[in-house]
């Protein structure tokens, strides 16, 4: 009698950049950073939480026994899930669900029809926003650009309007303070239909950070603790210079950013026991000849595959980058840049992974280097999902019928399964020099130009109700109302 096999189940590829045992040894040097250096709190109730739960508090320094840090992590959320405006449950952030998305601010853009570079606007995130609402490959949005045409003290606010209006996807939104977070989450509420089911099925998500080395800011944490009472989760991390604001070291700077978002996870869960809290962070290194960030470098890339495996051995979801390069256009090295980090990222498994289609070191945006990204996106995940492997696709019977000297093009195996077995790109070249001449000879930059120009001319995306959007007008003319007066 033959053995008995096990099913065959299609695996995808998992990367892990460190042993189990030197996580083990980051975590333990975590612990340490908070027990013995701690940080600074400047937030009343957050000291007043921290000092209650047993930590040492002089003044607005604050040092975090590691049980302390033990029970957060365990009181965390394993898994955070995340709705589209819509209200369906598209988001499943947990170990190997991988969703990507732009980042917030961008100053600069490049224009699309003029490719001059010049100051962003609230139009730019309005067509950012309908882009990316129609490319698939991008799961959630982030501002990407900032508004530099409104103002200031309200651009936040703005930025969300746009967001909102102009796609269904889950929305990681920044805010300034925290009136205008609070502000933020009553547009949501509405959009949702109640408070109520904006808690239920939360569809944003609240970017905040500490300011490194290990300062807690009270804006920082007063927006967090915000969006904890109302049920929203948040991405508390950190967003760092290696060599500028952390050890130049690899190892070093982990740990730093590792004990900044712990020491707030820590504060979250004092707050509120199972607040739905998203660690990690930006690891960028600084390059010491021109004072520049490396977004498209190794040691990004390497950062965040330990911080994706720290994130794995917490269970807790991760906030990381990818797709966001050094170039200033969209060139060859902004797409070798691009796509070596996007695989990394798809590869190691984080969950949240923003700024993708970042140009300069974070400076500069493009909307047609975003619609190119989409398909650097859509090769990683392919990779991702691995080789299928049964007695299908190994293809013995098939390779039986046809026999040597024959070939398979016209064989019904190959019918059936060439749609998945090679991936088919939107916007990559793959024609004869001849042909491609014929049709005009563009590059990819040229195509995806062109396809960002009839996203904005044919894609609208799905409307909201007009009492929300009425709602959400009459919310934002109180906001400059009260900032005018204030």
């Amino acid at each position: 009698m033959p053995a008995v096999r096990a099913n065959y189940r299609e695996q995808g590829p998992i990367l892990k950049w460190i042993t189990e045992d030197q996580v083990e040894e980051l975590h333990l040097a975590t612990l340490e950073v908070l027990e013995r250096t701690g940080v600074q709190v400047d937030h009343e109730e957050g000291l007043r939480l921290l000092k209650d739960a047993g930590c040492i508090v002089e003044g607005n320094r604050v040092r975090i026994p590691g049980w302390v840090v033990e029970e957060a992590i365990r009181l965390a959320p394993k898994k955070v899930t995340i709705a589209n405006r819509l209200g369906q449950r598209v988001m499943h952030l947990e170990k190997n669900h991988v969703y990507f998305g732009t980042g917030s601010d961008l100053p600069f853009t490049i224009d699309l029809d003029s490719n001059v570079r010049r100051r962003s606007t609230r139009k730019d995130v309005e067509q950012a926003c309908r882009v990316m609402d129609y490319l698939p490959n991008y799961d959630f949005v982030m501002s990407y650009a900032i508004a530099s045409d409104v103002p200031s003290q309200v651009s936040d606010l703005h930025q969300f309007q746009a967001m909102t209006l102009n796609t269904v996807k889950p929305i990681v939104f920044t805010a300034h303070n925290e009136k205008n977070t609070r502000a933020i989450i009553e547009m949501a509420a509405y959009v949702a239909g109640s408070e109520g089911e904006l808690r239920k099925n939360p569809s944003i998500i609240l970017y905040s950070e500490p300011i490194s080395p290990l300062v807690h800011t009270k804006d920082g944490i007063a927006k967090m603790f915000a969006c904890i009472e109302h049920g929203i989760p948040v991405t508390y991390v950190s967003g760092v210079v290696a060599g500028g604001t952390t050890p130049v070291t690899k190892a070093g700077c982990i740990v730093q950013m590792n004990a900044e978002a712990l020491s707030g996870l820590v504060m979250a869960q004092l707050k509120q026991k199972g607040a739905a809290i998203i660690i990690g962070g930006n690891g960028t290194p600084l390059d010491m000849k021109h004072q520049t960030t490396l977004y498209g470098a190794p040691e990004h890339a390497m950062n965040y595959a330990v911080l994706t495996q720290l994130s794995q051995h917490y269970q807790i979801p991760i906030f990381t980058e990818a797709g966001c390069v050094n170039a200033p256009i969209p060139d060859t090295q902004a797409g070798f840049e691009a796509g070596i980090n996007l695989l990394m990222a798809q590869l190691t498994g984080a969950n949240l992974v923003h700024d993708v289609g970042y140009l300069e070191g974070g400076k500069t945006g493009s909307l047609a280097f975003l619609t190119m990204c989409n398909d650097f996106m859509d090769m990683v995940r392919y990779m991702g999902r691995g080789t299928r492997i049964n007695e299908d696709t190994m293809g013995v019977e098939v390779i039986d019928e046809v026999g040597p000297g024959g070939n398979f093009l016209g064989s019904s195996h190959t019918f059936d399964h060439f749609k998945n077995e090679i991936w088919s790109p939107a916007l990559f070249t793959r024609l004869f020099w001849e042909i491609w001449e014929e049709k005009g000879g563009k590059g990819i930059l040229d195509r995806a130009k062109e396809l960002t120009r009839n996203i904005l001319v044919s894609h609208n995306p799905e409307p909201i109700k007009d009492d929300a959007v009425e709602e959400i007008s009459r919310i934002m003319a109180r906001a400059e109302k009260e900032d005018l007066f204030k």
